[in-house]
Order: structure tokens, then sequence, then C-alpha cells
């Protein structure tokens, strides 16, 4: 895997280089840059697997090298010193992002990630618009998902629901459904703020869609679905359902 490295700090270079040779051996890296001109230039040459860009660079941002690469078709992944910077932003845009000081165990875990995600098709433009409209919360917020070989921008008042397939999601909308590589509770965490509740393990659902819950204590969506409500959950499903007056 080759990997650049764009920092404008040479210690946080050589740091994040050195935790990458100790997480994956394999790891090549081809380059550094510390500037956006720099930055651009080294990765339209390298054409690296995977870019390591830091938010805040010396004469720009990470995103103004995005807004200005050639074609590029490898994996980025953001690297910030602000634990609340944009957090939430980025999970929307589905932008891989690591925190600094960096840990190598997250970092490892981002580097297995990156390497069994097959889809080479990310387009950065859908990513960075998502990216800035969740700094502040949008009125019809949508969602960067990304799936085996393409990525999809939906609206979240669109998703049903979503259900669990091991460590993946698939979502259902009204007449598509997509199997996203990432599991369920990292989207349990991304969509609860806009009226989605986890019923059971395997299922998410938004609430908008409930008809009823019905003499099976199974809920009951406009698509006809029936998704079943588990005993731990039970309570809570019944407090947000009766909420809606249905």
């Amino acid at each position: 895997m080759k990997v650049v490295i764009i920092e404008d700090e040479k210690n946080a270079q050589e740091v994040l280089a050195n935790i990458l040779k100790l997480v994956d051996k394999s790891i090549v890296i081809t380059g550094f840059a510390e500037t956006v001109p720099e930055a651009i230039e080294l990765i339209n040459l390298k054409k690296p697997d995977v870019v390591f860009l830091d938010i805040h660079l010396k004469n720009g941002t990470g995103f103004d090298v995005l807004e200005k690469l050639n074609n590029f078709q490898g994996k980025v992944v953001f690297t910030t010193a602000y634990e609340n910077y944009a957090i939430k932003a980025f999970k929307f845009s589905a932008f891989d992002y690591i925190l600094k000081p960096i840990n190598p165990q997250e970092l490892k875990t981002t580097m297995a990630e990156l390497i069994n995600e097959v889809t080479k098709n990310q387009k950065f433009e859908e990513m960075l618009h998502v990216f800035n409209e969740h700094k502040e919360k949008p009125k019809n917020p949508k969602i960067v998902l990304k799936a085996l070989n393409n990525q999809h921008v939906v609206y979240i008042k669109d998703i049903i629901r979503c259900e669990s397939e091991g460590s993946y999601t698939k979502f259902l909308l009204k007449d598509k459904s997509f199997l996203i590589s990432k599991n369920l509770k990292h989207f349990t965490e991304i969509l609860s703020e806009y009226q989605f509740v986890r019923t059971h393990q395997s299922h998410l659902v938004n609430t908008k869609y409930v008809l009823r819950i019905n003499s099976n204590n199974f809920l009951e969506l406009i698509d006809g679905s029936e998704i079943p409500i588990s005993s731990r959950k039970k309570t809570e499903v019944n407090r947000i359902i009766k909420k809606l007056n249905l």
C-alpha cells in the first residue's frame, strides 16, 4: 500500500510515519508535503493508495487540496487535533478521519478498513458538499453511503429503515436499497438525532414511516414491513411511538 503524508509540521510527519511502519510493514511512504500546492503536486505525481491529510496546512486546508486533485482514485484519511471539529460532518460525508495525538490501535483499525474496502469510486466533490452542509445543521440533511462498488448521496428523510447484515448495513428507501460496509451501530449513532429508533439489535427505523405497533408487538411501517421489537427495547420504543400520536 502506497501512502503519502500531508502535514505542516515535521515532527507530526515523523510520528505518523513511524506509527504506520509499526502498524503494517507492507506500507510504503512515497512522500511528504506541507503546503496545499506541494500536496496537490505530490498526490497527482505519486498516485498513492492512501493520503493522510491534515485539515490545517500552512497556506490553506486539506479540503483545498481535495478540490484541486486530478481524478484521484485513492483513499483519504483526514487527521485533526480538534476532537470537536466537525466530527459529525465527517460521519455524514463518509470521510475517514483520525484524531491527534494518533492512537496506534485506532490507526491499525482504520488501515484494516481501508484494505478491506473494495470500492475505489469515491466522489470527493459529493463528500465535500455534504461535509460543508453538516458544519451547520441543514434543513434537509443528506448522508453519503459508500457501497461496495459505488457511492450514493441520499436524503435522510427518504431512508425508511436500516437492517444489520453482519458487519454491513442494508439501507432501505422507497424504491431502492444499498448494502453499506459499516455496521448498524455506526449508523445508529449518526441517525439517532433524526427520529430513528433502534428497535432490535438488527433494526433501525425512521419513525416517520411507522404506522402502528400491531397485535404481535411488531412495528408496522408504511411500506408493509413488520419490524421486531426486542424485549430490551420495548419500553423505549413504546415511549417514542407514543410521542408520535399514531
